[in-house]
């Protein structure tokens, strides 16, 4: 793919309104003309897309103009022009807002996330789900950090000898247990009483506020059977492990051209086999709420094909939605679906 450089007189555009009305609507219109049919667009099919009073020749020079400023590139040197990154950039920025759903949209929605909101695991689920569905590209939902999610639970049941059963609920009806081996044997009821000693100090408190008090609480290091059920407890929760990434739709990425080569289609679906794919879908999230990351702006040359749509939730770590997909991305409707199911997402999603 061949790409102009910029002449020195030519300065590259920061927003649409740095273009004259004549590029910027040449622009949008090509955009959304790639975007539907995913070939390079001519001026020709310019013109009768656009029903202009202006002349081919006309539109080439705008589409020249364009290119010369970085927004614009031939794929070959014979073909039609399509967006490059900076093109899709100012393209996005300047959109007036994400795309409204359908009513019959948002009542899917509402309900699909009102059957599954007492419990945060389902919920991300069917989440990443319904993006995947009504979008056709993948789907992605990162749950909050174990350590923000604030413990609501903790029973503990005696199993036999020095083995207890650790039961313990979070916020948003996630439940763990775990099998204890204690130091030493604690009768039933020294299990009870510790039970309830460890709930009086530990509830309503974050898991990472919890590992600190399991350490360092007076009233539970200088009790003997607490500090030996506190040990055990703390040696658990650091095997703990937060649900892995949820995704939905990896089917959807059949339908788009830009994976029919393999060598397109391969850091994408590289990417769910990972241990920690999550780490990558966050890299760079600054803030919350919706944002837009195109192609070369990953700062990954093997994501140079890909763009990004994510919504980040506020005092959540790094807890996100959104979607993953080729750069020709329908936005205004992504953004509109990520940042609908986010805003939603966000009275659901129990922070720290």
């Amino acid at each position: 793919m061949t790409q102009r450089r910029l002449s020195p007189a030519a300065r590259a555009p920061r927003r649409l309104t740095d273009l004259t009305p004549r590029q910027r609507l040449v622009l949008e219109l090509l955009v959304r003309q790639f975007l539907a049919t995913a070939r390079p667009v001519a001026s020709q099919a310019l013109a009768v897309e656009g029903r202009f009073a202006w002349a081919p020749a006309t539109l080439r020079q705008a589409m020249n103009e364009l290119e010369e400023l970085g927004l614009l590139e031939q794929p070959h040197a014979a073909s039609g022009r399509v967006p490059t990154d900076r093109g899709y950039r100012l393209f996005v920025d300047g959109l007036s807002a994400p795309a409204p759903l359908r009513e019959d949209e948002r009542a899917a929605i509402e309900d699909v996330l009102a059957r599954s909101a007492k419990d945060v695991e389902e919920l991300l689920t069917q989440a990443s789900r319904v993006l995947a569905e009504l979008s056709t590209q993948v789907g992605f939902a990162v749950p909050p950090s174990l350590d923000a999610m604030a413990l609501t639970g903790l029973e503990l049941v005696h199993l036999g000898e020095r083995r207890v059963l650790l039961v313990l609920g979070v916020r948003g009806g996630a439940v763990r247990t775990m099998q204890l081996e204690l130091e030493s044997t604690l009768g039933r009821d020294e299990l009870a009483r510790v039970a309830r000693l460890l709930g009086e100090r530990l509830l309503g408190r974050t898991l990472s506020e919890v590992r600190r008090r399991l350490a360092k609480d007076d009233a539970l290091v200088r009790d003997g059977a607490a500090a030996v059920v506190a040990d055990a407890v703390l040696a658990a929760l650091s095997s703990l492990r937060p649900a892995g990434l949820f995704v939905g739709g990896t089917a959807q990425v059949a339908r788009h051209p830009e994976f029919r080569e393999a060598t397109s289609l391969r850091p994408l679906l590289a990417l769910f086999d990972r241990d920690a794919p999550s780490a990558e879908l966050v890299a760079g999230a600054e803030g919350a709420g919706l944002s837009v990351t195109i192609g070369r702006e990953h700062g990954r040359a093997d994501w140079a094909h890909l763009s990004l749509v994510r919504f980040r939730f506020a005092d959540a770590g790094d807890a996100s939605i959104g979607l993953l997909g080729p750069r020709r991305m329908d936005y205004a409707r992504a953004m509109g679906l990520v940042d609908f199911v986010g805003r939603r997402l966000s009275s659901l999603i129990p922070s720290s």
